[in-house]
Formats: C-alpha cells, sequence, structure tokens
C-alpha cells in the first residue's frame, strides 16, 4: 500500500512540473513561427493583390467559386502567434507526454474523425481527465477506490468520444457516396476532368463529403498525385462503397476507359447493395429485437425480485461456503450473458 501511494505522489509531483514548464515554457515552433509570420502575412497579401493580364475575367467570379482552392482548409489551419494559455499548455504538456508513434497514430484517428486537435492536445487532454479525479478524491477527499475508477473513465472516455465522432462522421459520409458519384459522372459528361468535377462536388456537397474532397484537393495541388490522394482518402473513411470508387478510378487512370459510365455503374451496384441491406435489415430486425430482450430479461427478473424480497437476492453477494463465493455466480452469469449476447449478434450480422 505504502508504494502504491508513492507511486501516486511521484506521479502528481511529475504533473505539477509539467503544469509548470507549460504555464512558463514557450510553445514548440515558436519562435521558427514568430519569423516565418511575417513573411506568411506579406506573401498572401501579395498573392492576393496580383492578378494576371490574362486572368481579369477569372478574377470577377464570385468569391464562393474560389475560396475552397484560394483558402486554407479547416484540417491545415495552424495557430499563428496568439494562441491561448489552455491550447499553449496542451500543447507543451502533450509535447513532453506523447511518444512519437504514437502520436502518429492518433494524429491518424483524428483525422479520420475530422477533430480539430492535435495529438500532443489529444493525449494532454486525456492526461489531464485521468489525472485530476485521482488527485483529487485520492489526496483531497481520501477516497482511493473512487479516485481509481475515474480515473480509469477519464483515460477511457476521450477515445469513447472519438470513436462515437468517427463513427457518426463515417455513417454520414457513406450516406453521401451515392449522391457524389452522380455528380462527378455527369460533371465528367458535360466535359469536365475528373479533378474538376471532385472541386464542383468539394464546393457544393455539405460536410463531410465536402471536407474529404477539399483534403483530396489540397493534397493534390501540393504536389501528391491524385493516386496517392484517393488512396488517403480511402484509408480515412474505411468504406467498402469507396474502397470500390477509389479501386475503379485507379484502374481507369492505368488502362483507360469511359470513366463517367463506369461511375454510373457503380452508383447503380451501392444503390442495389443499400436497398438489399434496407431488406436483410428489416428481416433480422426481429432476431435482434428477440437477442436485446433475452440478454435484458436476467436484469430485469433480479431487479423485481431484489424490489420484493431484498435479503433473498442479497444472497447472491454476501453467500460464504468455503472458497465459493456468491458472487462468482454473477461473474460466472455476467460472462455468459455477454457471449450469448455476441453470438446473437453475430448471427444476425449478414455482410451484403
Amino acid at each position: 500500500m505504502e508504494l502504491f501511494f508513492v507511486g501516486i505522489i511521484g506521479v502528481t509531483t511529475l504533473f505539477f512540473v509539467l503544469f509548470l514548464y507549460s504555464i512558463f515554457g514557450k510553445q514548440p515552433g515558436e519562435e521558427v513561427r514568430a519569423r516565418m509570420e511575417q513573411y506568411l502575412v506579406e506573401s498572401e497579401m501579395a498573392a492576393k493583390a496580383y492578378v494576371p493580364p490574362d486572368e481579369e475575367e477569372a478574377a470577377e467570379k464570385p468569391a464562393e467559386e474560389t475560396d475552397f482552392v484560394a483558402g486554407e482548409d479547416d484540417f491545415l489551419k495552424e495557430t499563428r502567434g496568439g494562441s491561448g494559455g489552455a491550447k499553449k499548455l496542451l500543447n507543451n504538456l502533450g509535447s513532453i507526454i506523447t511518444p512519437r508513434g504514437m502520436a502518429a497514430r492518433i494524429a491518424k484517428k483524428l483525422a479520420s474523425a475530422d477533430v480539430p486537435l492535435k495529438a500532443n492536445e489529444f493525449v494532454a487532454i486525456q492526461f489531464i481527465a485521468t489525472m485530476a479525479p485521482m488527485f483529487l478524491f485520492i489526496f483531497l477527499l481520501k477516497k482511493t477506490l473512487v479516485g481509481v475508477v475515474l480515473g480509469v473513465i477519464g483515460f477511457l472516455a476521450p477515445n469513447i468520444w472519438l470513436s462515437i465522432v468517427k463513427a457518426q462522421k463515417l455513417s454520414a459520409f457513406k450516406s453521401q457516396i451515392l449522391d457524389t458519384l452522380i455528380t462527378i459522372s455527369n460533371g465528367m459528361k458535360a466535359g469536365y476532368s475528373l479533378l474538376q468535377a471532385m472541386e464542383m462536388v468539394a464546393r457544393e456537397a455539405p460536410a463531410p463529403m465536402s471536407t474529404e474532397l477539399k483534403r483530396v484537393i489540397k493534397e493534390n495541388s501540393l504536389g501528391m498525385n491524385l493516386e496517392d490522394c484517393l488512396k488517403n482518402l480511402n484509408d480515412r473513411v474505411e468504406s467498402e462503397d469507396w474502397d470500390l470508387v477509389t479501386t475503379v478510378v485507379l484502374i481507369q487512370r492505368q488502362v483507360g476507359g469511359n470513366l463517367s459510365e463506369i461511375l454510373d455503374k457503380i452508383g447503380f451496384t451501392i444503390r442495389q447493395r443499400m436497398k438489399l441491406k434496407g431488406d436483410i435489415q428489416t428481416k433480422t430486425s426481429q432476431a435482434k429485437a428477440s437477442g436485446m430482450l433475452v440478454g435484458a430479461l436476467p436484469f430485469g427478473i433480479a431487479f423485481m425480485i431484489y424490489l420484493i424480497n431484498p435479503k433473498f437476492i442479497m444472497q447472491l453477494f454476501t453467500f460464504r461456503s468455503g472458497f465459493f463465493r456468491g458472487w462468482f455466480v454473477v461473474v460466472f452469469g455476467l460472462i455468459w450473458e455477454v457471449l450469448g449476447m455476441y453470438i446473437i449478434l453475430k448471427i444476425v450480422d449478414i455482410e451484403v
């Protein structure tokens, strides 16, 4: 027990030192950013002021048609100069405690979820959410168990939130694939190239499709091959439908062919797949509801018995007979409950 408290004191001391460093230390790269700020501003102003003689007509176009090309996208924006104290704290703290390999993996997850945070900022938030309740309840309120439980919850909560945001974003992206394919195909039939058709979709489509296509266009404008840009997009969205689109586009750029006609066929295939998925979901909804009901039934029965006769149900937690304890039955039942629910859900989960 003494070693446990010594470890807690050591971690708390480290947190306090990091806190002081985050307040009085400089943000990583702040000196370089300060030196480059004037050149960045002057370059942007000169680029906006200069209009070639043969492109005067292009300068008269509405602003909404070119903003997404000339302006910086949200995922590429950096905080220049006046970063707040909280952001400075997260940057400095996260840069110290975040390993390089972990930062790359977390940055990929944040990009997939469209969360405007850096990897070191996310790790700093996770660290504070873990240590703050542990320090409060263990040292101030003298409740070790509560502090440990809340610390574990604080460690897991940011990852759970990130997974939920990513799932919502991917669900919205998948629902926009069919309309995107139709728009790109119609644009190519009207004489646009693939990149021009994607620019049109990026300008008119809602998020997250517009955000992802803007990122593809930005990466391509910075010198990356369009094939690599599409592969990066496919890695971010993790969609079977978009994987089919990416594969077809890559093959077409190598062997040639009528891409608009191919996209129409892919759109038809995706539409039929969505229809089939809807039929399967309808026909398996009864089995899913039955599985959820069977899974909830033991908890409902235990709650009703507790209301009627609390002493009877509490025998599961107070009974002792040698090595055997009553709560062993509860743990054993919960394990089989989870296993049964998993088997039922896997049975009714039909892939198309």
